[in-house]
């Protein structure tokens, strides 16, 4: 008897433990929460976390309030040619990016127009384009890997060069990068 409630007691004790942590796990709902606030933080530039010389602390403060001045919804060109500038001076003054290594983060991105044409065929599909981004913040080649229409390619490719980011950073330097881009054309 006494080793049935033994028994009893620790089966109660598993139960109200697996449903305890049950209770705890996270639901497809709260992971799809904290997804969608990842998404929204992942065009802030990070804070300095590395030693770094009172000058470069404030370039680098100076560098993310100009990156959050960057409407996501419409690039303004005054916050844009600020940014543009504090990069190109973090260069020229050679300073030692107070950030671990990290990829570029897009600020904006324009969104691509439809040709004509290419709405009156009524073409939808996306185009996959391979674009460097260079250290200086500027957009390099960009290549079509796989194209949709000749027209909407080349609206793909131009849009993909008005890009506004911060460069990916190695060894606390802006390193240049290819990165994998799509562009989407949908007529609804």
């Amino acid at each position: 008897m006494i080793r049935e409630c033994q028994i009893c007691l620790l089966v109660s004790f598993v139960v109200a433990c697996s449903a305890a942590a049950f209770a705890q796990s996270q639901t497809d709902a709260d992971r799809a929460a904290q997804t969608a606030i990842k998404a929204v933080h992942s065009r802030d530039i990070p804070e300095a976390s590395l030693p770094c010389t009172p000058d470069e602390a404030k370039w680098w403060s100076d560098l993310r309030m100009a990156g959050k001045a960057i409407n996501p919804a419409r690039a303004g060109k005054s916050e844009t040619e600020k940014l543009m500038h504090l990069i190109k001076e973090g260069i020229e003054e050679s300073y030692q990016i107070p950030v671990p290594d990290h990829y570029a983060i897009v600020l904006w991105r324009a969104v691509p127009q439809y040709t004509d044409e290419a709405r009156n065929k009524k073409i939808n599909g996306s185009v996959a384009l391979a674009v460097e981004l260079l250290p200086d913040g500027t957009v390099g080649e960009v290549k079509v890997a796989q194209g949709l229409d000749p027209g909407l390619d080349k609206i793909a490719a131009e849009t993909a060069r008005k890009l506004i980011f911060l460069p990916a950073i190695k060894n606390r330097k802006f390193v240049p990068v290819w990165s994998p881009m799509t562009m989407s054309f949908n007529i609804y």
